[in-house]
């Protein structure tokens, strides 16, 4: 990537401040200090390049499950992640994959809502 849009990008997204409006009540400023924009044109894009490394893993590690020769077992897209795996052992193989990459990368996943279909 050219060191210009390395800029650009740094600009945009360091040292934002931003505050909640809820229920017509607005918060004091803070600073917002990890994520992508909600709803920037760009954050989908550059969360899947952020992510790609954990879903090389992912498929590199074959758990998970495959429609037949492609590998479906994490999907992502804007700032959601979704594993689907064929049984619990395999689940838990992919979960102790997204853990040790959250820590190696000082994110962290926020499994609050998840679905289990």
């Amino acid at each position: 990537m050219p060191a210009f849009v390395t800029k650009v990008l740094l600009n945009v997204y360091i040292g934002n401040f931003v505050r909640i409006c809820w229920v017509g009540i607005l918060s004091d400023y803070f600073l917002a200090t990890n994520g992508v924009k909600q709803g920037g044109v760009l954050s989908p894009v550059l969360f899947c390049v952020y992510i790609d490394g954990l879903l090389t893993v992912l498929a590199s590690a074959n758990v998970g499950r495959y429609v037949g020769r492609n590998y479906v077992g994490a999907l992502a897209y804007s700032d959601d992640l979704v594993l689907t795996a064929p049984s619990a052992s395999a689940l838990r193989k992919m979960l102790t994959i997204c853990d040790n990459f959250a820590s190696d990368f000082h994110m962290s996943f926020d499994a609050s809502n998840p679905s289990v279909l």
